[in-house]
């Protein structure tokens, strides 16, 4: 089992799922000075000698300086944990190593670093970066080489002849790992990048599997892209049901396992639960909102200026998913039942 210095926050190891090919494979025959397949901006990186090949992003030199993706530094003999929540508005990569962790925001001239021997109590430092700072690249995070491994307790050094940096770790760092076949076990549970072309797509028959496997209560199922999924699911405890969007992922050892859980505890009406998220909005039904047997329900909401009236058939479903255009920021919602009845909510 891995030491507690990988624990980062709930959301994080929520988010971590398995392994198959490593984001960079070291070479049986390294040879830094064969740069006949490299441009001038394509400069080699080994680690303790050993020369690095990576899957995603190759490194580049900008201004001089070496920048590679982020996820080099999970790296067997390096094994820095990367968690990387990449969203169009927010994003932000967290860079987790035995003696701390460096939380990065792309483009931003700054970052934060917490020193697990100085931070006792959990608090960041904000560090300028030295140089141009990170930046995403085909859904990967770029980071001065340099400065992330200095500050990881990485000594670096260039080789101007081959441009080869070179990153080496000494005795004390080496005494802090995990075996190489642990660290592999743990790299495997993580999911699969969507851009990772290794892994099998997510099929209903994979998801019906998973869903009698762990005994769920489903109400609905989308399958997002080929490697995530999300489940509409009833759950309970203390005698009170919530709703709860359960994200699923193909992991990198092929199996699917729950990266995050969204949980809607609080209800719109007579227990009527809506919430979105994205382009998709839930609809969840308890005791009340059961009993009233609703046959179906509009949604109006603007798009571009014209109304957009949609009407949903959830006679006999307990919930269920529907889909909205990204851009739309606010919508109503109109349920209809026996006798007449009706209830209106909204969602944004």
């Amino acid at each position: 089992m891995l030491k507690s210095r990988y624990t980062y926050s709930l959301l994080i190891l929520l988010l971590l799922a398995s392994y198959s090919t490593p984001y960079y494979a070291a070479s049986a025959s390294p040879n830094p000075s064969d740069s006949s397949q490299r441009s001038v901006s394509q400069p080699s990186v080994t680690i303790n000698g050993q020369l690095i090949t990576l899957q995603g992003p190759l490194p580049t030199l900008v201004k001089g300086k070496t920048y590679v993706p982020a996820q080099l530094f999970e790296h067997p003999d390096i094994q820095a944990e990367i968690n990387e929540f990449l969203f169009e508005d927010d994003s932000s990569v967290s860079i987790l190593y035995f003696n701390g962790n460096l939380s990065i925001t792309p483009d931003s001239s700054e970052y934060w670093v917490q020193d697990y021997n100085d931070a006792d109590d959990g608090s960041y430092t904000k560090i300028e970066w030295k140089s141009r700072p990170p930046f995403l690249l085909e859904n990967d995070l770029m980071v001065p080489m340099r400065e992330v491994a200095e500050r990881i307790g990485i000594s670096v050094d260039w080789d101007v002849t081959t441009r080869t940096a070179m990153l080496t770790t000494d005795a004390d760092f080496r005494a802090e790992l995990e075996s190489p076949d642990d660290w592999a076990e743990w790299l495997g549970r993580k999911p699969l990048e969507i851009d990772d072309p290794s892994g099998k797509s997510i099929t209903e028959e994979d998801l019906s599997d998973y869903i009698i496997l762990n005994d769920l209560t489903v109400l609905d199922k989308l399958i997002l892209h080929k490697y995530t999924a999300v489940l509409l699911i009833i759950e309970e405890e203390d005698d009170k049901k919530f709703l709860s969007r359960s994200y699923v992922d193909r992991l990198r050892n092929g199996k699917l396992d729950s990266s995050m859980a969204m949980i809607t505890d609080e209800y719109d009406g007579p227990d009527v639960v809506v919430h979105r998220f994205g382009h998709h909005v839930s609809v969840g039904m308890f005791e009340q909102g059961l009993a009233t047997e609703y046959t179906h329900f509009e949604v109006n909401y603007f798009v571009d200026g014209e109304r957009v009236e949609v009407t949903y058939d959830i006679a006999g479903k307990q919930g269920m998913f529907f889909d909205i255009p990204e851009e739309v920021t606010f919508g109503n919602i109109t349920f209809y039942g026996k006798n007449g009845y009706t209830f209106e909510t909204y969602f944004w």
